[in-house]
């Protein structure tokens, strides 16, 4: 039977576990490869978090374009089971969202447009529609800052990038922010969900302070990462390199500190300690970073806080190489 590997990746994981009848595999790190029985099918990797209800793991997907794909695995990343999403539901944004230990993913509505805010039922191995928001439309990110949803839309032909924060009830839209773009992005955003070209790197995130919120999104002729103040309103940018380059990847670490990852030409720049002034107008290139040129800087860069040995590191992803920071930034290296 003709087969095809599904998907990806599952980036080093370290599992630790009590002693049972199956092998105990918490000091080894493993790679999965899933195959796609299908044959024919290309799938684009696009969120991956942990399970609610067991120490599994969720992997969503595109696929065919822009449709869904769901994966439940358990703790050793062995497969239990999927779902294909119907055509109703496309446009995932790349961001499972767990809100109060229920996982949430944010989709489109092919038809109007306009978003859906679905409920993962982990018991049940299904989703359930809980929402539709009018006048979202064209998503390509959602955050939870711990206490509300924001998701960042980018409508056709509106030449604007809208922040919404959304009600409790995940019902409404209660409050925006907006950003003139002041060009046609249309050709680049539908690449981008359909999967066909470029895929840019939108990310909403919050300072530990909770005073600004730091965003990648289309901005005045650039993609560009902006800050905002915590009622949405404009605050300062790091413009990029019109709609190449620019910053990648961000951590807040508090009191204007990021760890960051940006991209100049065809290098990756990383910085585990940049001081960046949220009400600056300035370009990405001018924040001081170590290149590296075996790092692909047409794929994501992804950074995360984990523990080892009880310790807090910033790990730095990116394809070729894995890099770590202690939270006292001095750097190390995986070989």
């Amino acid at each position: 039977m003709k087969r095809r590997n599904l998907l990806w990746v599952i980036g080093i994981l370290v599992f630790f576990f009590s002693a049972c009848e199956k092998k105990d595999k918490s000091s080894l790190p493993f790679v999965k490869i899933y195959d796609d029985q299908n044959g024919n099918r290309s799938f684009a990797p696009l969120s991956m978090c942990k399970a609610t209800l067991d120490n599994g793991y969720f992997v969503l997907s595109a696929y065919d374009g822009w449709r869904i794909h769901l994966m439940k695995m358990d703790k050793d990343g062995d497969f239990e089971w999927n779902l294909e999403l119907p055509e109703q539901y496309v446009n995932a944004v790349p961001s499972l969202v767990n809100i109060q230990q229920q996982l949430y993913l944010v989709c489109m509505d092919p038809i109007a447009l306009n978003t859906r805010i679905l409920r993962i039922d982990e018991a049940n191995k299904s989703v359930t529609s809980i929402s539709t928001l009018e006048e979202v439309s064209y998503p390509v990110h959602a955050y939870y800052n711990g206490s509300d949803l924001y998701l960042m839309s980018c409508p056709l032909s509106s030449q604007m990038t809208v922040i919404h924060k959304v009600s409790q009830a995940l019902d409404t839209v209660v409050k925006i922010g907006a950003l003139s773009i002041s060009t046609n992005v249309d050709d680049l955003l539908l690449k981008h969900v359909m999967h066909t070209g470029k895929h840019y790197p939108f990310f909403i995130r919050s300072t530990p302070e909770n005073n600004y919120f730091v965003i990648n999104a289309f901005y005045n002729y650039s993609f560009s990462t902006v800050f905002f103040d915590s009622d949405l309103q404009f605050s300062g940018v790091y413009n990029g390199a019109a709609m190449d380059g620019g910053i990648a990847s961000v951590f807040p670490l508090g009191a204007n500190q990021f760890a960051l990852a940006r991209v100049s030409g065809e290098n990756v720049f990383i910085n585990p300690n940049a001081n960046l002034n949220p009400t600056a107008i300035a370009m990405a290139t001018s924040i001081e970073a170590q290149g590296d040129a075996e790092l692909d800087h047409e794929k994501p860069v992804l950074i995360k806080q984990i523990n080892i040995s009880s310790k807090p590191y910033l790990c730095v992803v990116a394809s070729g190489s894995l890099q770590l920071s202690k939270s006292n930034l001095e750097e190390l290296v995986l070989q």
